[in-house]
């Protein structure tokens, strides 16, 4: 073998199908990349972005992984690519004998231990440098599973046989080929493709499956997952040699692998590499020699203090590769590595740039999803400070979370040029958790979101712990909420349901506790009442008729407490069935419609009236101020000049309701149906609207400043002369909706659908709004360049 060191003079093509050829010393080693992508089933060359500065090329690569392009600037690591182009070498001379060890080369490693980086920018170009014993050229597939590793591996090997970027037909083939087993049951597929490709003889096939920990984190489907591993082995111990198996394992997932015993028993063999982590000299060199290689050394101070907080600290490569590269940005602009330095806070301080940088890149929707995703994944601490938590993401997610919008912010941040969030597997459930517990010391924004909230959130945590252990015992009625566990908990949702939303286990879990207490109490006073039902039962709809009859009254005072008296067990009744009402009645209070009723100027605030039949009930200059109106009809109701400000009306029927004037600040739409509402000059500034239903609603001359309308249906609304300044209506449907002459300045329009809509005259929006929203046979406004039925077909719409 070559002697390793500053002897890395290799050549590096690409082609035009996108696969690269590296040369070195005489020897070619022909490298196939497969990058998943949603898009797409077509591979593309790995290729790292080196950001142009005045002083050149920035030799750094941040939070991603060294690739094989950067094998000039992979510094550190000689001893460890050494090892394993040995151990490589070995499996792949005793091919053939009897007892030979599989050709499969685990290699492990925490997260941030450099472990792809050492093989791709370590491991292959040394195959160029020094050609396996034998062979003058190899072939090597480098893939990361993703959901479909089958279907991955199959399109990369259909490129070396088609030299085709898309070879469709060939990928479905091979994709069938390796799914099967043959006729002793066994996953043979891979060896007989392999068999089968040009030159194999003598370019054997190298398969580099990085990030193997996807096998068990992203792809779903048990038997796609088996056939993928068995095929791998399958391969890597035929006799004929021609197949070597390379993989990259987080070692958190060394418990995953007991599920395929032939594979855990591989990894818990001699031929595993662990990635250790660097030391001091390691750690010398792979901060000063690319500096030094571009000219532009750094001083023997600044790489002292880098050891200084890399050394002994889990998975910091990546910091301080990330940190590395700011100071060279920061040298670009004249800038000292010392004055960056302090100026980020150290290699965690970058981190906690990143991590702002994306957060302030979010919809309003997406940050406050982020939010509730990081605070979900801190451990808090008891005196202590605050570590890293594994959390399934299930138990992050409201049921008023849309999954794409779920699944957009974790992959923003869970992206290889992030990697602040890490995804992994447990019992078949997607994980999340921090990549670097640095970012809970160093972000500020964080530690805004915890301060003020700890015991909030660990009694969100153990709701939550209590849903996840009454559905891990099969739901069984056992282990439902009980007595104050159920008050608590519905009193938490109430207060702190939209900042710490319960997940959606953790609401079934109190509905069903809710309904089962009813259902108990039921029983109880049933059988305790007998006796007295009738006598108690006369007096009690005696009392119910004057207190209908007092409502037909002027005394402001007593019409108050009749309504209240006449509902005031409507909000402790949610979940019990209708039959059993005029038993929950006596023991928690009527529940009675207060439907067609002449409420004008009576003062509910602070009332419960959750659930309450208040269908076209005329609430003009009512006090409902901080009233809990959930799930209420309120369909056909008047409440012009009513004062809603701070009420509750999550889920209520609104349908037709009359809210012209009416004081709403600070109340809560969210969910609620306002489908016809007339809300004609309504302030509605900064109310949550969120996936309300406000279609054919009059919204004309309403002040929208600041509202939350994402994902509310608004098809044929009333919008004209609307002020939606900074208004949020992403994923909003605006189909039909008249925009004219409103003021959209600021407002979020990112994937709304804005199909026949008439945005002619409206005011202050600007082409990158419109652009970010879906547009068919939509009416633009003058002046905005674009295609207005471009987004036709996605919609399922003819223009």
């Amino acid at each position: 073998m070559a002697k390793m060191g500053d002897d890395r003079h290799i050549a590096i093509h690409h082609d035009a199908i996108g696969s690269a050829i590296v040369s070195g010393d005489g020897n070619k080693v022909f490298i196939y990349h497969y990058h998943l992508n949603a898009q797409a089933t077509v591979a593309a060359p790995s290729s790292t972005v080196e950001a142009p500065t005045p002083i050149g090329p920035n030799p750094y690569r941040g939070l991603a992984s060294f690739q094989i392009e950067d094998a000039r600037v992979y510094f550190g690591r000689e001893a460890q690519v050494a090892r394993l182009w040995n151990r490589l070498r070995e499996l792949s001379e005793r091919a053939g004998q009897l007892d030979a060890p599989p050709r499969l080369l685990p290699i492990l490693g925490p997260s941030g231990s450099g472990k792809s980086s050492l093989a791709r920018a370590g491991l292959l170009p040394e195959l160029a440098r020094c050609p396996l014993p034998g062979y003058h050229q190899s072939q090597v597939v480098v893939m990361t599973p993703g959901a479909t590793p089958l279907q991955s591996l199959a399109v990369v090997l259909a490129r070396i046989v088609t030299r085709d970027v898309a070879p469709v037909e060939k990928a479905a083939e091979f994709e069938r080929v390796l799914q099967r087993a043959n006729d002793e049951g066994k996953q043979d597929g891979l060896r007989r493709i392999a068999n089968a490709l040009p030159g194999i003889e003598s370019s054997p096939l190298v398969v580099l499956v990085d990030q193997f920990e996807e096998v068990y984190s992203l792809c779903k489907s048990p038997e796609v997952r088996a056939a993928f591993i068995d095929g791998l082995i399958e391969a890597a111990i035929a006799a004929e040699g021609r197949v070597l198996v390379v993989i990259t394992l987080r070692s958190d997932f060394l418990g995953e692998t007991q599920r395929h015993p032939h594979l855990n028993e591989i990894i818990g063999s001699d031929q595993v590499v662990v990635v250790p982590a660097m030391n001091e000299k390691e750690l010398r060199r792979a901060i000063a020699e690319p500096a030094k290689q571009a000219g532009r050394p750094l001083d023997e101070a600044i790489v002292d203090l880098l050891i200084e907080q890399t050394e002994g600290r889990e998975g910091a490569l990546p910091l301080l590769q990330f940190a590395l590269t700011r100071i060279w940005e920061g040298m670009g602009t004249g800038k000292t590595p010392a004055e960056t330095l302090r100026a980020i806070g150290g290699i965690g301080g970058a981190l906690a740039g990143e991590a702002q940088r994306i957060y302030d890149s979010l919809t309003s929707k997406e940050q406050d999803f982020a939010r509730r995703l990081f605070i979900g994944v801190v451990e808090l601490g008891e005196g202590t400070k605050d570590t890293r938590r594994r959390a399934m993401v299930e138990s992050l997610v409201s049921a008023q979370d849309d999954p794409a919008l779920v699944q957009a912010v974790i992959s923003r941040f869970s992206a290889s040029g992030a990697r602040l969030l890490t995804l992994s597997s447990t019992e078949g459930k997607e994980v999340v958790e921090v990549t670097h517990e640095a970012l809970f010391e160093h972000w500020h924004q964080l530690k805004l979101w915890l301060d003020g909230q700890r015991e909030r959130i660990r009694q969100q945590r153990r709701i939550n712990a209590l849903a996840e252990e009454w559905s891990k015992r099969s739901k069984r009625q056992g282990y439902l909420l009980q007595g104050r566990q159920i008050d608590d908990a519905r009193d938490f949702h109430k207060q702190c349901g939209d900042t710490l939303p319960l997940s959606k286990l953790a609401m079934e879990l109190i509905r069903r506790s809710i309904r089962q207490r009813w259902v108990n109490r039921a029983m109880v006073a049933s059988l305790a009442v007998i006796p007295l039902m009738a006598v108690e039962g006369f007096l009690r709809e005696e009392a119910v008729k004057r207190d209908y009859a007092t409502l037909q009254g002027v005394d402001m005072t007593r019409k108050t407490q009749a309504a209240i008296a006449l509902v005031a067990g409507c909000g402790q009744m949610e979940g019990l069935p209708r039959f059993l009402h005029p038993v929950g009645e006596r023991v928690v209070g009527n529940c009675r419609p207060l439907v067609d009723l002449d409420l004008r100027k009576v003062d509910l605030s602070h009332a419960d009236l959750s659930g309450t039949d208040l269908s076209s009930v005329n609430l003009s200059d009512a006090d409902l101020s901080n009233a809990d109106l959930s799930d209420a009809d309120l369909s056909g109701a008047s409440l012009s000049s009513a004062n809603l400000s701070g009420a509750d009306l999550s889920g209520a029927d609104l349908s037709g309701v009359n809210l012209s004037n009416a004081s709403l600040y600070d109340a809560n739409f969210s969910h609620a149906d306002l489908s016809h509402a007339y809300l004609s000059n309504a302030d509605l500034s900064d109310v949550n609207l969120s996936g309300a239903d406000l279609s054919s609603a009059n919204l004309s001359g309403a002040d929208l400043r600041g509202a939350d309308l994402s994902s509310a249906n608004l098809s044929n609304a009333d919008l004209s002369s609307a002020n939606l300044s900074g208004a949020d209506l992403s994923s909003a449907n605006l189909s039909s909706a008249d925009f004219f002459n409103a003021y959209l300045y600021d407002a979020d329009l990112s994937g709304a659908d804005l199909s026949n809509a008439y945005l002619s005259g409206s005011r202050a929006w600007t082409t990158t709004q419109l652009s970010e929203a879906k547009l068919c046979a939509t009416t633009l406004p003058e002046g905005a360049n674009l295609n207005s039925t471009r987004n036709c077909k996605e919609l399922g719409i003819t223009p």
